[in-house]
């Protein structure tokens, strides 16, 4: 099972445009990941630019978007605000991170699952996102990131694809 997330940006007007990505959501993946390779409002724009992804690598090329990898057509949401962003996030919980780029740097909120869960309750759980925090106060509690320089297999998986692809056509 994907550890999924929604990736956002914050514009100057303050409206939110924001993405879903599939894998790999995790603080100490893609936490790692948006701080490292995409954290300047420009780089975090190029993410949203792409609409909706599988997995995000360390560079928009070695990713999995779905309109470039398999032809899909799926857009970026918009938002008036923060709050009408993350009230509509509320009741989501298939979105276990919510990374935001506002304000010069990257924002987080962790999906919470409420353990004294009511047994009449239809759903058979409850959670909630909590407060955005700054991403860099999260990750100073990842005890073992992400060896990004270590491992390229993104761009291997994507080569792979398109010579199956090339041979199926």
């Amino acid at each position: 099972m994907s550890t999924r997330s929604e990736i956002a940006i914050q514009n100057e007007d303050g409206s939110i445009e924001s993405i879903y990505c599939h894998s790999d959501g995790y603080l100490s993946y893609m936490g790692v990941l948006l701080n490292g390779y995409y954290n300047s409002f420009e780089k975090a724009k190029s993410i949203i630019n792409e609409n909706d992804c599988s997995a995000l690598a360390p560079t928009i090329a070695e990713s999995r978007f779905y309109n470039s990898w398999r032809g899909e057509n799926t857009k970026a949401k918009n938002f008036y605000s923060e709050y009408v962003f993350m009230s509509e996030l509320a009741d989501n919980i298939f979105a276990e991170y919510i990374y935001l780029f506002k304000e010069g740097q990257w924002f987080v909120s962790e999906l919470k699952m409420i353990e004294e869960n009511p047994k009449d309750n239809y759903l058979h759980c409850m959670g909630y996102h909590t407060k955005l925090i700054p991403l860099s106060d999260a990750l100073s509690k990842v005890k073992k990131p992400y060896p990004f320089e270590e491992v390229a297999w993104y761009g291997s998986i994507n080569k792979a694809y398109r010579r199956k692809k090339k041979r199926t056509r």
